[in-house]
């Protein structure tokens, strides 16, 4: 708050030369510098207030303004949320378009992928097969020149034929299932 500057020693000189007493004097002086005090309190208030009227407080006009633009802005971003729904929406359309194009692209490719895939996995499979008929063969063929060759062998396979038979067949089955068995995990 601004200080007001009174001298009341010379107010009180003064007023007793004009024939007050010493009391009456520093009584008048007191008064008048109250006054003079809440005169400058009072000034330093108003100044104030008018200050914050004028920079901070909104008239009806700046309220009338305020609104006006806010629903100026807000009929902006309704028009502008239409505008980006719409484009979204066309993005999306364009997009699942695009992707459905991309997925009957790649299921095009699957037969022309399979048939490459059998056509590098033929000659395995076929390298798999005759070497088992070959190894099956040798096997048969050697277990008949040991039979055919030996008598005591000849008689036990002519004795016991049906069990050695049934023996082999079973066996030829275990190998042709351990070699499909083994072709599914390889």
């Amino acid at each position: 708050m601004p200080q007001v500057l009174f001298d009341t020693h010379a107010a009180a000189r003064k007023l007793e030369k004009a024939g007050h007493t010493a009391q009456q004097a520093e009584a008048v002086v007191e008064v008048v510098s109250e006054a003079t005090e809440f005169g400058a309190r009072m000034q330093h208030d108003l100044e104030r207030i008018k200050y914050v009227v004028e920079n901070h407080m909104a008239t009806k006009d700046d309220l009338a303004e305020h609104r006006a633009a806010t629903q100026n802005d807000i009929a902006e971003l309704r028009m502008a949320t239409k505008e980006d729904i719409a484009e979204l929406r066309m993005s999306t359309k364009e997009d699942i378009a695009e992707l459905r194009t991309e997925i009957r692209t790649e299921f095009a490719k699957i037969p022309q992928m399979v048939r490459e895939g059998v056509r590098q996995e033929t000659p395995v499979v076929q390298l798999r097969s005759a070497m088992a008929a070959g190894s099956l063969t040798f096997s048969l063929g050697g277990f008949a020149v040991m039979v055919f060759t030996n008598e005591r062998l000849a008689a036990m396979a002519l004795e016991h034929g049906s069990v050695i038979g049934l023996m082999m067949i079973m066996a030829g089955s275990a190998v042709m299932m351990f070699l499909a068995l083994a072709g599914r995990s390889g």
